[in-house]
């Protein structure tokens, strides 16, 4: 059993596609995130509901959080996530659009109309704005993250190192929005030195109450990891928040390009056990079904 002394887990960031009904465009074309991924040829075509369950045989997964990989129809992909949800397992959805897209104001209200959806991914690294982004992009950011405050959305943002004070400066002018940093914010100098300057950045950004973060995508961001790499940087990470604003997850079937779920979980219970039973709960579940939570069963 993972975690036994917190019981269910909820895994704060998986991921369903499949690739003949609505396209994921990495996947498309398998070269495009090599440089981040690795060879990922291995990854499936389809990963449904089930393929994740039976990669989780041994574990107490009481509820997920999809999160939309790029699929080509966000709507759609979020509808095809819904309908994977006939335990009640699936228990939020966070879907994908873009505030620099003339049309991301009608492609939230529509994706609201699905139950499940309790947030927005909107991506300042990789994302179609990051690039070059138009001259009024901080207008219609603010204007994009304001519909989702209103909406009562989470705006989850993914943001890399160098953008993360940006991050900040919104959080500071919207208070009223729940924002989570992804990934805990892409660090990218994996060093000693790039350790302790990005945790001084989170350290920064936690400052504000309306900021919490997902701590995921390992393999992504550390290629081949051990439990004494990640070690510091995870204990960090939950040191500037604290557990009531941080969650766990899982990132497969991405993550089983380096580790099975097990492993995750089984260094993600080592590094934090010496927290308290409270404490743990919050990562292992609590947070990620306050901020994210739309449908559950507490009792599986």
């Amino acid at each position: 059993m993972v975690a036994e002394r917190v019981g269910p887990v909820i895994d704060g960031n998986v991921h369903l596609w499949d690739q003949d009904r609505d396209p994921v465009f990495w996947l498309t074309d398998r070269t495009m995130l090599r440089r981040m991924l690795g060879n990922y040829d291995a990854l499936p075509n389809r990963y449904e509901l089930a393929d994740y369950l039976g990669a989780t045989p041994t574990c107490d997964v009481r509820g997920v959080v999809w999160s939309d990989a790029g699929a080509a129809d966000p709507v759609a992909a979020a509808d095809w996530a819904r309908a994977q949800n006939t335990t009640g397992q699936v228990i939020g959805l966070v879907a994908l659009a873009d505030p620099f897209d003339p049309g991301f104001d009608q492609l939230v209200t529509r994706l609201v109309t699905n139950p499940l959806v309790s947030s927005v991914r909107v991506r300042f690294a990789f994302g179609a704005g990051a690039a070059a982004a138009p001259a009024d992009a901080d207008d219609r950011v603010l204007d994009g993250l304001r519909r989702l405050a209103d909406l009562g959305l989470v705006a989850t943002i993914e943001a890399g190192g160098s953008q993360v004070e940006h991050v900040a400066e919104l959080a500071a002018q919207l208070a009223e929005l729940r924002i989570v940093l992804d990934h805990f914010g892409w660090p990218d100098d994996l060093s000693d030195a790039g350790r302790r300057a990005h945790l001084e950045l989170l350290r920064r950004i936690a400052a504000r109450p309306n900021v919490s973060t997902r701590i995921d995508a390992i393999g992504t961001i550390f290629g081949a990891w051990d439990t004494e790499m990640i070690r510091p940087w995870l204990q960090g990470v939950v040191e500037a928040f604290g557990p009531q604003r941080c969650m766990l997850g899982s990132d497969l079937p991405i993550e089983t390009l380096r580790s099975s779920f097990a492993q995750l979980y089984g260094s993600y219970d080592e590094i934090f056990s010496s927290y308290s039973d409270d404490d743990r709960q919050h990562l292992f579940s609590d947070t990620a079904l306050r901020l994210y939570g739309k449908e559950a069963d507490p009792s599986g």
